[in-house]
């Protein structure tokens, strides 16, 4: 079957060839098709407290946001201008100044800050509207969620591509040195652009993918499918060596490569999958891209690079080298020597690396925000803001604004374990409108309007008004009538009035905004937001919502653990299985579980000896990675190491042989993921992205070097239970073709 398959595909080589090349030059096209998302919330779970919420929030008070203006050394004339010309903005419902709490003296500046809350409107187109708005002011900031998307948006533009070029350029050094002619790294390269063209020009199918899928995706589809090139080349090399002739020798490497490839893939494949499990769902948008990627790349290699290394036979032929000498059989010879101290000291590692694991802290947010956008000014002046919404049911009685009193007392007396107030600043109709809730006389009422004491009376008694009347429904009836209707005073707080009622009033519930006292990474966060939580379901029990950034925080730290169990479960089964039915024994996949295993704990285990939180995406988006990808460099060896030992090989000999065969593909493989995971953490300034590119880089070195050391020891100490009981020339004679490993 493989057999005929393979011929098939070398006999159709150039229509498959050209049929690729067309597919990737239509996806240059539907590129830009493809819609990128740089809102994270959205991935969050629909049963979160977060979504819920939102949801409430958009029904209430449309899709409003909030940003802040950081002016400098402006009078205040200046200041109420600018103040004045957003509040004239039908986009801005509020732009507010606190003089107490709005202004700071930092780097010999006065600086003023705004607070804008929005109407439903683009955020995001207004943003740029606003840094262009007062030109004549020289530098002031703009920032906020909306602009800090914008900031992301830019510096991915300006930064992928570069670490792209970079990362192709190390890749293609490294292929250099390790491949058997100059040519060959540029028909690999042609091979994995043709497969990236096609995932990426692909991506239109979806809704839309994250920005983080989208920064990471064509690196790490580059490095961990690399692999699969260089299997088939270097079996083609060794054939061609052997005296076949090229396409015969191409059929051949086809067929022996084919379910080492598949098996190598599908590890990949399972442990991405696995993330489609996770309650956040952009474990769903990168584990469906990056497995659509890892696929279209085994196709590439499996249908295209036949047709072009036949093609390029010639040049390649001419252009043959001999290839970087590793030491192999040095290597080969000091672990042969002392595998059992090697094996010890590394599982005494591994046990290490899994007890740090243990202790390891997770973060849920961004550490810091980029250094040098706007967002990131205003942070260091006045400190991050990550305000919180209180969704309540509402009205207008005064017992609906008693149950919002009794909250706001409660959320006051917060404390924090250092003694300080909890919530730094509370914006609600009964704290920023108060004087609207206050209940006035007629006395009272005529000094405030400037109308006569029998005016006002009468004015009372056409109304239907008491003794007393709360300000709100005063001012209300006195816009409307012709009496007072000239009076500026009632003019304005009629304004006023209205402006504090579309902030805080919905149809059917009330916006409480809080500011809280506490930073999303501070340790006593969760205990925090518990008690916000408990006070507000004290006095309004299950009917209120909450949203807000620290919300969201919130409700994925409290999925991790469940995202983290059942993403490392699927990922172990999953490949578990399928290294089994390669192997069609139980054995070595265990071996080789337990190996990356150990490399995956040692991995996460030194963020702990550092001191360090693991980003949680970032884990589980390694874990994933560092299981079902680099475990091919493991299956690649201990195949190597049983066809050896079914050769009639002894066990040393085998060894030395596996590790001779084995080592470039895996060095070759490995370095290059460690150094585009290295580059993409480096060089990249969205934290997002540049976490998970350092852990992978991390992981990707870990992996390798237990496999080239732990490895070998295990599989020396463990033969007889690896390879089985028989003598080799038993197992020759039951194995029929023994050249041809099982994977």
């Amino acid at each position: 079957m493989k057999q005929k398959l393979a011929a098939g595909i070398v006999r159709l080589r150039l229509p498959l060839l050209i049929g690729l090349l067309v597919c990737a030059v239509l996806c240059v096209f539907t590129v830009g098709k493809t819609k990128i998302n740089y809102d994270l919330n959205r991935y969050l779970s629909e049963d979160t407290m977060t979504k819920r919420a939102m949801r409430v929030m958009e029904e209430e008070f449309g899709s409003s946001e909030q940003l802040r203006i950081m002016f400098c050394d402006l009078d205040e004339t200046q200041l109420q201008n600018c103040i004045s010309a957003l509040n004239a903005r039908p986009e801005i419902l509020l732009a507010t100044h606190d003089p107490e709490q709005d202004v700071r003296q930092a780097e010999g500046k006065t600086w003023q800050l705004v607070q804008l809350t929005l109407n439903e409107c683009d955020a995001a187109a207004l943003v740029p509207e606003l840094r262009a708005m007062f030109p004549e002011l020289g530098d002031y900031c703009v920032g906020g969620t909306a602009a800090s998307q914008l900031d992301v948006q830019k510096l991915v533009a300006e930064e992928i591509p570069r670490v792209m070029l970079i990362s192709v350029a190390s890749v293609l050094l490294m292929l250099l040195l390790t491949s058997h002619a100059w040519l060959e790294p540029l028909v690999i390269l042609v091979i994995l652009a043709v497969s990236i063209l096609i995932n990426m020009g692909t991506n239109f199918l979806f809704a839309d993918v994250s920005f983080v899928t989208f920064a990471v995706c064509a690196i790490l589809q580059l490095a961990l499918s690399i692999d699969y090139a260089i299997m088939l080349l270097h079996c083609y090399n060794d054939l061609l060596d052997e005296g076949m002739d090229a396409a015969r020798a191409m059929t051949e490497a086809l067929t022996q490569c084919m379910m080492r490839i598949c098996s190598s893939a599908m590890t990949t494949v399972a442990g991405l999958l696995s993330l489609l499990f996770m309650s956040f769902t952009i474990g769903f948008d990168i584990g469906m891209v990056l497995s659509k990627g890892i696929l279209i790349s085994m196709l590439c290699v499996f249908l295209g690079m036949p047709g072009l290394v036949l093609l390029l036979e010639k040049p390649l032929r001419k252009t043959k080298h001999r290839p970087l000498r590793l030491g192999s059989r040095a290597w080969a010879g000091l672990l042969v020597r002392g595998r059992i101290p090697i094996a010890a000291l590394l599982i005494a590692a591994v046990l290490f690396g899994l007890w740090l694991n243990s202790q390891n802290r997770f973060g849920f947010t961004e550490v810091g925000t980029l250094k040098q956008s706007q967002t990131a000014q205003i942070n260091r002046v006045f400190g991050e803001s990550n305000p919180l919404v209180l969704l309540v049911p509402g009205g207008d009685s005064d017992e609906d604004y008693q149950r919002q009193r009794e909250l706001t007392d409660r959320l006051q007396t917060l404390t924090l374990s250092d003694g300080q107030p909890m919530i730094r600043e509370i914006s609600a109709m009964v704290t920023t409108g108060a004087e609207a809730l206050q209940y006035y006389t007629a006395e009272e009422a005529a000094e405030l309007s400037g109308a006569s004491l029998s005016e006002v009376q009468t004015f009372f008694r056409l109304n239907g008004f008491e003794e007393k009347v709360r300000a709100d429904r005063l001012i209300q009836a006195a816009s409307r009538t012709l009496l007072l209707l000239g009076n500026q005073q009632i003019a304005e707080l009629s304004k006023a009035l209205r402006t504090a009622r579309a902030a805080f009033h919905g149809p059917h519930y009330a916006r409480i905004i809080l500011e809280p006292a506490f930073a999303n990474d501070d340790e006593g966060f969760h205990d925090a937001m518990d008690e916000i939580l408990a006070a507000a379901e004290s006095v309004y029990g299950k009917e209120y919502y909450v949203t807000g950034y620290p919300m969201s925080v919130y409700d994925i730290s409290d999925a991790f653990r469940g995202d983290l169990l059942r993403v490392n479960l699927i990922t172990l089964l999953a490949i578990l299985l399928i290294v089994t039915l390669s192997f069609r024994s139980l054995r070595l996949p265990l071996l080789l579980v337990f190996v990356i295993e150990g490399a995956i704990w040692i991995t996460m285990g030194f963020s702990r000896l550092i001191g360090e939180p693991i980003f949680f995406i970032s884990y589980l988006i390694c874990l994933s990675i560092q299981m079902g990808a680099t475990i091919d460099y493991g299956i690649l060896l201990s195949d190597q190491y049983r066809s050896q030992r079914r050769t009639g090989l002894d066990p040393r000999a085998a060894m030395t042989e596996a590790i001779r065969r084995a080592l470039p593909t895996i060095l070759t493989s490995g370095v290059i993921l460690i150094t585009a995971g290295f580059l993409v953490g480096k060089m990249c300034s969205v934290y997002y992205i540049s976490s998970i590119g350092l852990l992978v880089s991390r992981g990707a070195l870990v992996s390798a070097l237990l496999v080239l050391s732990l490895l070998p020891a295990l599989l020396l100490l463990c033969d007889r239970w690896v390879v089985g009981k028989k003598a080799p020339s038993e197992e020759k004679t039951d194995s029929g073709n023994l050249h041809e490993p099982v994977l």
